[in-house]
């Protein structure tokens, strides 16, 4: 069955052709009507296109599961004492369950998180650091409007000066 057409290839899965053409165009495989041959390689791109479309694994074999739960069950047998001084044996079933992660999904998730904090205490580093620099640049301008003011209030009282002099000269 290496190569057959699309008619037959429909038949064959049971699915309408008209769907098959769609579902082969939508996966990239150009055909132009039913009477077109299709390979085995097509037919593969076509089935990984399919199972990717629908949310499962390239191939589930190899993709091991993250997660495994084990349900164990131990069954034992107590003897209890009755009220007329027989013995009554009982059946105890103990149920446990455990449940074993993949290392490797923990390191990632792990990492993940780490990054995110990561992230966090650099933004809250640059915004301190800014806020920093911002806090110092108002401090500098206002000493430099207080200097420019003290020169300012200097100059006047020179200039007053100069003038009590100039007219006292007179």
């Amino acid at each position: 069955m290496s190569e057959v057409t699309i008619t037959q290839f429909a038949e064959v899965l049971k699915v309408p052709v008209d769907r098959l053409l769609e579902q082969l165009g939508a996966a990239g495989i150009s055909v132009a009507g039913a009477d077109d041959v299709i390979s085995d390689d097509e037919k593969m791109e076509l089935l990984t296109f399919l199972r990717r479309s629908h949310g499962r694994q390239e191939d589930s074999l190899e993709v091991a599961p993250r997660k495994i739960t084990l349900q164990r069950r131990s069954s034992s047998e107590l003897k209890l004492s009755g009220s007329q001084g027989r013995a009554r044996t009982v059946n105890v079933e103990v149920r446990r369950k455990r449940t074993y992660i993949k290392r490797d999904v923990l390191k990632q998730a792990a990492e993940e998180k780490q990054q995110e904090l990561d992230q966090r205490k650099k933004a809250i580093e640059e915004a301190r650091l800014e806020a920093e620099r911002l806090e110092k640049e108002r401090i500098d301008k206002t000493k430099q409007e207080q200097e420019q003011q003290e020169a300012e209030a200097k100059r006047l009282v020179e200039e007053e000066q100069t003038k009590k002099a100039a007219q006292q000269a007179e």
